[in-house]
């Protein structure tokens, strides 16, 4: 995340009591100076720092700079760390440059934290804070544009992209890009007070109900399961409470995904199939199933529901799935029910066991309809 530079914050505003904020996984609580070896940690790890507003930082002086800068009490700032449990600091998120009710807003993530959906559960409850409980109009943000994971994230938010001003920004000796977005109060309300809609889906021996926080239980099965999670986002959890936590997270809306428990008679949850990463054109598709389960055609049958229901319920353009390369078996599933290999990402996603290529598979609603007009789908 970039910070605005060249912009004053004004006169002083009155700024509302910096509230602790609680989500599902994460506690949020006010930065305090004794988060200073934290923030330090972060401000000087060079990948943390690869896209942020200055290069990593050589000295504590800098670090405790920053800091105090973060707990600026003007009423022009506030900024929250993030927290599993309200201890130790692993990341933080700010409003910043308060103004005639407009600010700006910026985050990080320690890196054990990442990949995880984190980021976005941190952000929408600092969103609340900043346009119901402070009554701001608008906030803003900027990125390296090449910080495409900031980008997506921005987006899945409500952002949207104002601007690309090209080599406006000095990093270290080197003139950057700077990607600007923005949000309305009035956007983000109609965002997260949107319903999504999760109906009951029924194809071939599955039935997709939505999801339940009580379905982690049964899904700690692939959660929990080293081989099971080989190929995921993140390694396998050695906690039920973990996997508790993830569900728990995603019910309640914090990804803004459609979720649904898949089951062969809309009772006991047999895996997790998702809609996610919306946008007006098209949405990603995602499942996992639970070791019992494999084998028996559900996969692709979970498949063929959504996309159903992507391109006739939500009139989506084109729906898009992304996996490692090594996961042979959910490429053959892609493959059976239509999509495309489009490309490969190169050594794009940081799992714990080192960074991995993504393939990109798609497939468009002209071509799933001609799938069913020649009896394939």
């Amino acid at each position: 995340m970039v910070l605005p530079a060249g912009q004053s914050a004004g006169a002083a505003n009155t700024a509302p009591d910096h509230a602790t904020l609680i989500t599902a996984r994460l506690v949020l609580r006010p930065i305090s100076e004794g988060d200073l070896e934290a923030v330090h940690g972060l401000l000087t790890d060079p990948d943390s720092m690869k896209y942020w507003s200055h290069p990593p930082h050589d000295d504590l002086e800098q670090s405790r700079a920053s800091l105090k800068q973060a707990m600026l009490d003007d009423g022009t700032c506030r900024t929250w760390a993030i927290t599993t449990d309200g201890g130790k600091c692993l990341g933080w998120a700010t409003i910043f440059l308060v103004k005639d009710r407009m600010g700006w807003t910026g985050y990080i993530l320690a890196p054990e934290l990442r990949g995880q959906g984190l980021a976005e559960e941190a952000m929408r409850p600092v969103l609340n804070y900043a346009f119901d409980v402070w009554g701001l109009h608008r906030l803003g943000a900027t990125i390296d544009p090449r910080n495409h994971a900031s980008g997506g994230l921005l987006r899945r938010l409500g952002f949207v992209q104002e601007g690309h001003q090209r080599r406006d920004f000095v990093y270290g000796t080197d003139y950057l890009d700077t990607g600007v977005f923005g949000l309305l109060a009035d956007d983000w309300r109609i965002r997260r007070d949107q319903p999504v809609s999760v109906p009951v889906l029924r194809e071939g021996p599955v039935v997709l109900r939505p999801l339940r926080a009580r379905d982690a239980d049964a899904l700690h099965a692939a959660y929990g399961d080293a081989d099971s999670m080989r190929y995921m986002p993140h390694a396998h959890y050695d906690s039920i409470d973990q996997t508790r936590a993830k569900i728990a997270s995603i019910v309640a809306g914090v990804s803004a995904s459609r979720n649904w428990a898949i089951t062969s008679d809309g009772g006991e949850c047999l895996g997790w199939a998702l809609l996610h990463k919306e946008t007006t054109a098209q949405v990603e598709l995602g499942y996992v199933l639970v070791p019992a389960a494999r084998g028996r055609g559900l996969a692709k049958a979970a498949g063929l529901a959504l996309l159903r229901h992507a391109f006739i319920d939500l009139g989506k353009n084109r729906v898009e799935a992304v996996l490692d390369p090594r996961n042979l078996a959910s490429a053959a599933v892609l493959r059976a029910l239509g999509f495309t290999l489009e490309g490969v990402r190169r050594q794009c996603f940081s799992r714990e066991d080192g960074v991995v290529d993504s393939a990109i598979y798609g497939l468009l609603g002209a071509e799933w309809a001609d799938q069913q007009l020649r009896g394939k789908g």
